[in-house]
């Protein structure tokens, strides 16, 4: 096991640069995730830290050492695909041996590590069977197993359940997080899926253009976004966000006026872009009128959309069977639920303490 540190990691193609400026350290042991659309240069990180993309600029520690100029083979890193890459006309017991009688280990050991990650990923009666004899879950334990069996300093994750449907992810996610819990190696995570990175990651590197926008653990993250960005992509459904002024004591979005206490950060007139979570609205309180056009029955939950004062956007209720197109509710949005950022650089705008 060891801590991983990127120092001022940069990546260019030619005259384009898809990485700037990437400092991280991930402490021993710790769950990071990358999170962000694609191109955002998520996955070219990973690489970079597997040795697989060169780096332009920066350096790259594993442990107590600099790894920016190793082969990925000395880097002791084990990496997971997104495609399963198994050689198909090996047996399972072949595809995640194979690797081990690389590097020449004894015979004895190679059964012993084989036999351990079987039995942790509960692959113990899979073993003797062919890739293509397995499901998809199957086929991505055995891609965990394999690189389980050499018990490497640093788990890389490269999108390992896109392939998946959606009920098996989330199984799988749930391996993935007990065998971390287990095992107790640093494990960096790809995804663009904020689900996956809310529930499985210590912290989340938030990522767009190549530029680091926020890391933070979950809720941190969920909390208190660092800029419009962040606030847009974290969370499901996504934040209602509005361009709007401080007017007075009340944040103003056309004709909506919400309350934001007095506050001294807050200049009179300052343009603002204001948001609040679906999830956060108090229905039945406050002046604000929200007109409903569609009900989506999502179990304990109803989410609603519709407009208030003309204004797109979605609020997050208890289970409401009466509700349809056309009802109208009142609602209001608590001081502590709002979300300020400043218009021009879409940065937080950070609130007194009430």
């Amino acid at each position: 096991m060891a801590e991983i540190e990127l120092r001022s990691v940069v990546k260019k193609y030619g005259a384009l640069t898809v990485v700037h400026d990437f400092n991280l350290k991930i402490e021993d042991g710790e769950f990071v995730v990358f999170l962000g659309p694609s191109g955002c240069g998520k996955s070219t990180t990973l690489r970079m830290i597997a040795g697989l993309e060169d780096i332009s600029g920066g350096t790259v520690r594993i442990g107590n050492r600099d790894v920016t100029h190793l082969e990925p083979k000395d880097r002791n890193i084990a990496m997971v695909f997104q495609n399963y890459a198994l050689y198909p006309h090996k047996t399972i017991y072949e595809n995640m041996a194979f690797g081990l009688r690389l590097a020449k280990l004894p015979k004895q050991e190679i059964e012993k590590r084989v036999a351990e990650a079987a039995k942790m990923l509960d692959l113990q009666e899979l073993l003797g069977r062919k890739p293509k004899q397995l499901s998809g879950g199957q086929m991505q334990r055995v891609a965990l197993g394999r690189a389980l069996v050499r018990n490497p300093d640093v788990f890389l994750l490269d999108e390992p359940l896109s392939n998946l449907d959606a009920k098996l992810r989330v199984r799988m996610r749930e391996e993935i997080a007990a065998l971390h819990q287990r095992i107790g190696t640093s494990m960096i995570y790809v995804t663009h899926d904020q689900v996956e990175a809310m529930t499985m990651a210590d912290r989340i590197v938030i990522m767009k253009g190549g530029v680091v926008q926020q890391v933070g653990a979950p809720l941190r993250v969920y909390d208190k976004p660092a800029n419009v960005f962040v606030a847009s992509f974290i969370g499901s459904p996504e934040m209602n966000l509005f361009e709007g002024r401080v007017g007075g004591s009340d944040a103003v979005v056309q004709e909506m006026r919400i309350p934001l206490g007095r506050n001294p950060r807050l200049t009179d007139g300052v343009e603002i872009t204001v948001g609040f979570r679906p999830e956060h609205v108090q229905v039945g309180e406050g002046d604000l009128k929200f007109t409903v056009n569609l009900v989506e029955q999502l179990g304990v939950q109803t989410l609603c959309s519709g407009t208030c004062n003309g204004l797109f956007m979605r609020i997050m209720i208890e289970r409401r069977d009466d509700l349809k197109k056309g009802d109208v509710l009142s609602f209001a949005i608590p001081e502590g639920k709002l979300h300020l950022f400043d218009k021009s650089t879409g940065s937080r705008i950070d609130q007194a303490d009430k």
